[in-house]
């Protein structure tokens, strides 16, 4: 499995942590108080390892130039409107 791979699994497992650690937490009396809090930590390292891998792969050689110049191309086209609106 490549890095690119491993990010996009993990963030969408952590996006799903983060729904699960919102219920949890409004319906606590639902989960057995006995294995909430093992419940809770492992969702937190779900959320915390897909930190982990979306910065490893971020790091230089790690996405591809189409990836990074489409970032760069989003960063800077809604910047042109506004620029043009300044000087008219």
């Amino acid at each position: 499995m490549d890095r690119q791979t491993l990010a996009r699994e993990a963030e969408a497992a952590a996006r799903r942590a983060r729904h699960n650690l919102e219920w949890i937490r409004k319906h606590p009396d639902r989960i057995d108080p006995a294995k909430r809090a093992d419940m809770e930590a492992y969702l937190r390292k779900l959320i915390r390892f897909a930190r982990e891998e979306k910065r490893n792969a971020r790091r230089a050689g790690r996405t591809s130039r189409m990836i990074r110049f489409g970032n760069f191309l989003a960063f800077i086209i809604p910047r042109f409107p506004r620029e043009r609106e300044r000087q008219a």
